[in-house]
């Protein structure tokens, strides 16, 4: 696989979980085609105050997560890349701040089996970030990174700041599936305990 092929594929979860924020803040009505409504939570709307925390575990996702009220499903059809899996999004708005999981699964084995392809996908990920359509007007810098891992898997913790936002996320490569986990917020609004009660709830489960 060339470079331009791999960085391609790489930015593809990036810049889509990115551009599911943006989306987020427009009128557009819920995907729920990926099983959220067999979960048998309650329907509490996108944007949220003082929300009520519930778990999500979408089925065939491989996941489950804490998140401030109940997840819209969407897709993002605008960013293709080659051989790319459909991608599944979920995001929830609860008292000013942005809870974003994306998902890809399946990536080809072509990909994944390329030689360092955890470390480099890793590396590119903050410059696409800062980079994307959504981001750059705010002029985010990496603050910090650190190595995390989930039963033996690979991931990274970013911090990114700019004057007046702050950003979090989680990335975790479990085989052939990238998951990546975002919150945004101003930093007059931020929950350092929602941040990371979203963050560390994560866990893997069988589909």
């Amino acid at each position: 696989m060339n470079k331009k092929a791999f960085s391609t594929v790489a930015f593809f979860v990036c810049l889509s979980v990115m551009s599911c924020v943006a989306m987020a803040q427009q009128p557009r009505k819920a995907r729920r085609s990926g099983g959220l409504d067999n979960l048998s939570l309650p329907s509490t709307g996108a944007s949220l105050a003082s929300a009520s925390w519930q778990e999500i575990a979408p089925p065939g996702a491989g996941f489950s997560l804490m998140m401030p009220g109940f997840p819209e499903e969407m897709s993002n059809d605008a960013v293709k890349a080659p051989n790319a899996p459909g991608l599944r999004q979920y995001h929830v708005k609860a008292d000013a701040m942005e809870y974003t999981v994306g998902v890809l699964l399946n990536l080809p084995p072509v990909i994944t089996e390329q030689p360092e392809f955890a470390a480099q996908y890793f590396k590119i990920l903050p410059t696409g970030l800062i980079k994307s359509a959504e981001y750059a007007k705010k002029n985010y810098t990496l603050v910090s990174q650190r190595a995390i891992s989930i039963s033996g898997y690979p991931g990274r913790h970013y911090k990114f700041d700019s004057t007046d936002y702050t950003c979090l996320m989680r990335v975790y490569i479990i085989e052939r599936n990238v998951y990546v986990m975002a919150v945004e917020s101003p930093k007059s609004t931020v929950s350092n305990d929602n941040v990371e009660k979203f963050l560390s709830s994560f866990a893997l489960r069988e589909n």
